[in-house]
């Protein structure tokens, strides 16, 4: 039988740690691939922080492998954009992790590099771009769309039709009405509500949440 692929875990901070056990608990684990460990820049960042994983180098300087794929555990869109392109350019190959207790709908498309937590839903004709992640119990309701690069923390939800641009962040517990569309790189903080349009660039807060900075 041929060897499975192993997956590195870009990133061994907080996010990383937690990814590796979603890892073990996801439809993929020992059917599409195995663990292999993390890359992280700082060679240090296990050593406050048992982990089953190893730390294989720093990701400056990983040279992917032919039987590797790859996550990207950072938190923040602009590093987790720039290491998976850095990784990307040198051949890496990104796979999909989807937690077994994820819910999903029917004609979901989910592009290379998507992470959904535990208990994420994921309703009808939804599109997740590239290393889009959908962390704990948040949910994008139908005929949404959430582009490449985009971090949606815990407990958010997505109502219908709404369009989240590249490399937005959302914190814990941002509510999105009905058709509305957050432009890229914007920010929205925890417990916003939004109700309107988010041009790109924004950092929005509150509820009814509004502009600040």
């Amino acid at each position: 039988m041929k060897a499975l692929p192993e997956l590195v875990i870009i990133g061994a901070g907080g996010f990383g740690r937690e990814m590796y056990a979603w890892a073990e608990q996801s439809e993929q684990y020992q059917r599409d691939w195995t663990i292999k460990g993390f890359v992280d820049d700082n060679l240090q960042a296990l050593d406050s922080f048992p982990s089953p994983g190893r730390l294989l180098g720093t990701i400056s300087d990983h040279q992917p492998q032919s039987d590797e794929v790859f996550i990207c555990a950072l938190g923040q869109p602009g590093p987790k954009r720039k290491c998976s392109e850095l990784i990307e350019s040198r051949g890496g190959r990104f796979t999909q992790l989807v937690h077994r207790t994820v819910v999903m709908g029917h004609e979901v498309s989910l592009a290379a590099g998507v992470v959904l937590c535990p208990y994420a839903v994921v309703s009808a004709n939804n599109r997740l771009g590239k290393s889009v992640a959908i962390n704990l119990h948040s949910s994008v309701d139908h005929d949404a769309e959430v582009d490449d690069w985009s971090q949606i923390n815990c407990h958010c939800d997505l109502t219908a039709a709404v369009k989240v641009g590249k490399g937005v962040f959302m914190g814990s517990r941002v509510s999105v009405i009905p058709e509305v569309s957050i432009g890229d790189e914007a920010y929205l903080g925890a417990g916003s509500v939004v109700l309107r349009d988010v041009p790109a660039g924004w950092k929005m807060v509150g509820a009814p949440a509004k502009r600040v900075g």
